[in-house]
């Protein structure tokens, strides 16, 4: 008895995590309120001393790779403590990554010689992989704002052999451009960026539920290899039937030819070459009756069979 309490309240506290984590603001508090009615026990969470320090450190992180122009640190961080909803379904999210890519994009343009990850690249190839990269993404998540007047002139950028000249870039190299930007995403992530841990059940969930769909893959390939396996022992069975029936019948054939001989009859060279014939597989009837002469009796009777070709 005091097992179970003890699981369920654990298992208490797992519904009561998961709700939390999916947002479920009012049926948490129902279900708080009606566990305490029961006079069931939620355990309470852990504490996450160290919550608000991870978010600055992840966030000083961003803001570090933003100035050094370290793009596959700058959205490796990104992917992972912004959500897939916030970045996908919010158009304030959606705007601002977009000029991130550009400000990655064109970033040895205006930073030469000043950034320490970009001293450490040659320029061409450096800068043809942040335009092949943004490139790239315009033609995969950009492209959702291809038809906003905003952005339009940006999908011509990867084909422009100098930004810094252009009238449609100009803005993107005066020096406040990036500041301002930087400012929009330092306020994005002190309002948006939370250091979200899954809840346990819905891990428990993934863990088992991929166990046993790997499980059900192996089910069904051992069931294939089987029925494989099956199907060939069930033509070598329906063979040796075929074979049985067959030497059931020469043999009975055969006492009875003997018992005629017995009795004075003459048994055809015809008959003898039939009857040996049907002792082998139809591969090696005609071999069979071509290597016996059954005109000559009296003489040494050879033959090829499985029984004596290896003797």
């Amino acid at each position: 008895m005091g097992d179970s309490l003890a699981h369920e309240a654990e298992l208490n506290g797992l519904v009561k995590e998961y709700l939390k984590f999916a947002a479920f603001e009012e049926t948490v508090n129902v279900f708080v309120k009606e566990c305490k009615s029961k006079g069931k026990a939620i355990p309470k969470p852990p504490m996450i001393a160290d919550h608000d320090i991870k978010t600055s450190y992840i966030q000083e992180d961003l803001l570090q790779a933003f100035e050094d122009g370290n793009r596959k640190v700058f959205f490796k961080l990104w992917e992972q403590h912004i959500s897939p909803q916030v970045r996908e379904d919010e158009q304030l999210p959606q705007k601002l990554e977009f000029y991130l890519h550009v400000h990655f994009a064109i970033f040895p343009l205006k930073n030469s010689g000043k950034s320490v990850i970009y001293k450490k690249n040659k320029d061409k190839e450096d800068m043809d992989e942040r335009i092949l990269h943004f490139k790239n993404y315009l033609e995969t998540r950009g492209a959702a704002l291809s038809q906003t007047t905003e952005f339009l002139p940006f999908y011509a950028l990867p084909f422009v052999p100098n930004p810094t000249v252009h009238p449609s870039f100009k803005e993107l190299f005066q020096d406040s451009w990036s500041p301002e930007l930087k400012m929009r995403l330092q306020i994005f992530l002190s309002a948006g960026l939370k250091v979200t841990k899954a809840p346990k059940l819905l891990s428990l969930f993934k863990e088992n539920g991929q166990s046993s769909k790997e499980l059900l893959q192996q089910l069904q390939q051992q069931l294939v290899e089987t029925e494989r396996k099956a199907a060939t022992y069930m033509k070598r069975y329906s063979k040796m039937q075929e074979d049985y029936q067959s030497l059931i019948g020469v043999t009975a054939e055969l006492v009875d030819s003997l018992e005629a001989t017995v009795n004075g009859k003459m048994i055809t060279p015809e008959y003898l070459q039939s009857v040996c014939v049907r002792l082998f597989s139809n591969q090696m009837r005609q071999n069979v009756a071509q290597s016996i002469d059954f005109t000559r009796p009296g003489t040494d009777v050879y033959f090829k069979s499985p029984c004596n070709s290896e003797g």
